[in-house]
């Protein structure tokens, strides 16, 4: 019902409410305890009256034929017999006619008592009045009810006003905040001086202003080191292509067609990486799936068979530790150490957490100088999977750095070796959204430790 009414109007209604019902629940009690404590003193009143009506019948002198009976209600006299000898009701408060009981004066409007004898036993009841009840009740009614609806409309008035003020800054914040856009998302809502409510709901509206900033000047900046990504190597393409073909006849077309292929390929790698990178910035949640990282180590090891050497785990238990090869071979040399007891069991994608393994080990393999070794340990709730290598390592002032999006600390090799500069981006990424981290630590073996960890599966 008061859907469609604003927060000011919702605050009156129930201010006034509010007060109306307070004001009701008292009036309501004076009204009972007043009205009890006029009833006992009614009561006590005609308890009187009874005793005095009976003391006078019980005399022993003769009555006259016509007494008067003064009394606040209705008198009933019976006799020793429980015969009711006479019913009179006095209309006339007892309250403004002076001593009860009987007399011989007549007291208008009184009703006269016949048929009492003299000297016998009789009953004497008298019923209270409620003459003062009601006027009393009437009266505190009619005074009070003006002066309770009075002070409703005043309650209603000054919280109008009240919260009228209070939400000032509120409608401040909403015009300022309907007239921000993606265009000007630096400008900020007021925030009131009172330490209150809206003044932390404008510093988190703020905070969230922050936040979106940041967010869309990231994602220009992504764009445009994506257009700048994919426009080298078509620019490439098609320098060949056009070269190709103002030299037909003097172009090596089978090395042609493979330079184009080689950049093509970049353009696709890239392109995968941007869409892994958009359902990543997605959020969408990883299956919930149990995969084993021992395993996974094993098959990148196996996925590299011209530049692998395998050492056999050196310890057992939930502890695993690198054995690098000691006779280098030339050219890259990826060696896995794991241990069997306990499994390393983690939950999740199988093929992002693949990426991931797959992405760490290219950016190791592109700058060590003789092995890559990968270690997975289980250390208690947690499995831990680290990438050494033994180049020249990562600064500690870069090592924040090196999971943004198309950065390369040393970006001609790793143009002319194929990087994209996404893989750490993307393996930063996917181990948060596995609940896990992702660290650049220095290796033992003096280059780059990627130290992964990821929540151990029950």
């Amino acid at each position: 019902m008061t859907s469609g009414l604003s927060v000011r109007a919702k605050a009156v209604l129930a201010a006034a409410g509010t007060v109306a019902f307070a004001i009701a629940l008292c009036m309501l009690a004076l009204v009972l305890a007043l009205q009890h404590n006029l009833r006992d003193s009614a009561d006590l009143d005609a308890r009187n009256a009874a005793v005095a009506i009976k003391g006078q019948l019980g005399k022993t002198r003769a009555m006259p034929q016509r007494a008067y009976i003064i009394a606040p209600g209705a008198v009933t006299i019976k006799d020793a017999s429980g015969r009711t000898v006479t019913t009179h009701t006095t209309p006339t408060d007892a309250t403004s006619q002076g001593p009860t009981g009987l007399s011989d004066l007549p007291a208008e409007p009184a009703e006269p008592v016949e048929a009492i004898e003299a000297g016998q036993p009789y009953s004497v009841s008298v019923s209270p009045s409620t003459t003062s009840v009601n006027s009393a009740t009437g009266l505190l009614l009619r005074q009070a009810a003006p002066a309770a609806a009075g002070l409703v409309l005043f309650v209603a008035g000054l919280t109008w006003l009240l919260v009228g003020r209070a939400l000032r800054p509120v409608a401040a914040m909403r015009q300022e905040f309907t007239e921000i856009t993606e265009r000007d998302l630096h400008r900020r809502v007021p925030v009131p001086r009172a330490r209150d409510e809206i003044h932390r709901l404008a510093r988190t509206m703020n905070a969230t202003l922050d936040r979106l900033h940041r967010a869309m000047t990231r994602q220009r900046q992504f764009v445009a080191d994506a257009s700048h990504e994919l426009r080298s190597p078509i620019a490439a393409v098609r320098a060949q292509l056009e070269l190709a073909l103002t030299r037909p006849s003097r172009t090596d077309w089978p090395a042609a067609v493979h330079k184009a292929l080689r950049d093509t390929d970049r353009l696709q790698t890239v392109a995968s990486d941007l869409l892994l990178l958009a359902r990543l910035d997605a959020q969408e949640a990883p299956p919930k799936a149990a995969v084993d990282l021992g395993a996974l180590a094993a098959e990148e090891v196996r996925r590299h068979p011209g530049a692998l050497t395998m050492d056999q785990p050196t310890t057992a238990g939930d502890q695993s530790t690198t054995a690098p090869s000691q006779s280098p071979k030339s050219g890259d040399h990826l060696t896995k150490t794991r241990a069997q007891d306990p499994p390393a069991v983690v939950t999740g994608s199988r093929v992002q957490l693949s990426r991931l393994l797959t992405n760490l080990a290219d950016n190791a393999r592109r700058h060590t100088r003789t092995a890559v070794s990968i270690t997975v340990a289980v250390r208690g709730g947690t499995v831990e999977l680290a990438v050494d290598d033994d180049g020249p390592g990562i600064p500690e002032g870069d090592r924040e750095r090196v999971f943004e999006r198309f950065t390369r600390l040393d970006d001609a090799r790793a143009r002319q070796d194929g990087g994209t500069g996404l893989g750490l981006a993307i393996a930063n990424d996917i181990a948060h959204a596995h609940g896990g981290t992702l660290t650049v630590l220095t290796s033992p073996r003096g280059g780059a430790r990627l130290l992964l960890r990821l929540p151990r599966a029950a």
